[in-house]
């Protein structure tokens, strides 16, 4: 019985931890890697963009626009830019059009790198929203820039060393 579950057991392993195999041959990693970087430039360099940096001058001027975190849930509930909605890429194609009725309508789309974004900004302008622009540097550079942030306990700004937490002083301690 143990001899059968062990040649059982050496049998899973090596099945499970084999290379996957295509019709085509084994695809390793690395070369996912290189694809998916292939074509996550091939989008990036396709659509319109702009930086945190011009971002924050653009809104400055212009307060017409809808401002769309496509990050996780969790990622935006830790931190998110000022007055942005939150929609899931995976959701983009269902929700958006009910909340932007406008195709003209500025649309700044952003993320944590730029990556997603990208991704979000080439679907939208498929869905015929002719004015969508992502963040090429997305939360990362916002945040950088030392620009201010949100979440359900409201504004702080994140610093290279982390957050910071300010006491009140409480009398002289050095009496």
């Amino acid at each position: 019985m143990r001899t059968s579950l062990r040649v059982f057991s050496i049998f899973a392993i090596m099945a499970f931890s084999a290379p996957i195999s295509l019709q085509a041959g084994e695809v390793s990693l690395e070369q996912v890697k290189k694809n998916v970087s292939n074509l996550h430039a091939s989008v990036m360099a396709g659509q319109p963009a702009v930086s945190a940096k011009n971002f924050k001058k653009n809104i400055e001027s212009d307060k017409e626009f809808v401002l769309l975190d496509v990050r996780s849930e969790a990622e935006f509930n830790a931190a998110h830019l000022p007055g942005a909605l939150h929609v899931e890429r995976g959701r983009l194609e269902w929700i958006v059009p009910n909340i932007i009725k406008k195709p003209d309508r500025k649309i700044y789309v952003y993320c944590q790198d730029g990556r997603r974004s990208a991704f979000a900004t080439e679907r939208l302008l498929e869905m015929g929203y002719t004015n969508a622009v992502h963040i090429s540097d997305g939360f990362e550079g916002w945040v950088t820039a030392g620009n201010p942030v949100y979440n359900m306990h409201g504004e702080f700004i994140v610093s290279p060393g982390g957050y910071e937490k300010k006491e009140p002083a409480i009398g002289n301690i050095d009496k």
